[in-house]
């Protein structure tokens, strides 16, 4: 079973130059379902990933939470260290503190392939891109239980639309490009 059967066809995008404070208003919503952001240009390719942790970590200075974890810093001082981190850097392009080396798995390899790449990589999701490099989907743990689920249910689903280029149907994509 190839990747494009399986993999999600809406992963969130956002431009370079988009303001972090985007993408914490995004993460913040109940409705925001990924836990990867992926950077793209005008043409959809693919240029780096944020996270939750990338986003954490720009107001989040690891040495005034290892400060406070000691009691060298109360924890009035760090939400007030915090809150100038986030009045000082909520309009920090995406692009600064997005991660460059993420691995990549292309639509036609095989979903044990995915499996594969995700656990050497310990991560939980991975882009799929196109040979010219355009984000096409993604891959998640997720998306392989489903898999793993709709198998158990569903046998023949597999045999009837082997040549189909989705399996499953998704939801509308969270791009902020612009």
């Amino acid at each position: 079973m190839r990747i494009e059967q399986i993999m999600r066809h809406d992963p969130t995008r956002v431009g370079p130059r988009e303001p972090v404070s985007r993408l914490i208003e995004w993460y913040a919503n109940p409705g925001g379902r990924s836990r990867y952001t992926y950077v793209v240009d005008e043409g959809g390719h693919l240029l780096g990933v944020v996270t939750m942790m990338e986003l954490l970590a720009l107001f989040m200075d690891p040495d005034m939470i290892c400060g406070h974890e000691r009691g060298d810093i109360t924890e009035a001082e760090a939400v007030k260290r915090i809150s100038c981190a986030l009045a000082e850097k909520k309009d920090t392009p995406v692009e600064r503190i997005m991660r460059r080396d993420l691995p990549t798995i292309a639509p036609e390899r095989s979903f044990l392939d995915a499996r594969l790449l995700l656990r050497e990589r310990k991560t939980t999701a991975l882009p799929v891109v196109d040979a010219s490099g355009v984000l096409v989907g993604e891959i998640t743990r997720r998306v392989l239980l489903k898999l793993l689920d709709t198998m158990l249910r569903d046998p023949e689903l597999f045999t009837l639309r082997k040549d189909c280029k989705r399996l499953f149907e998704s939801a509308g994509s969270e791009v902020f490009v612009g």
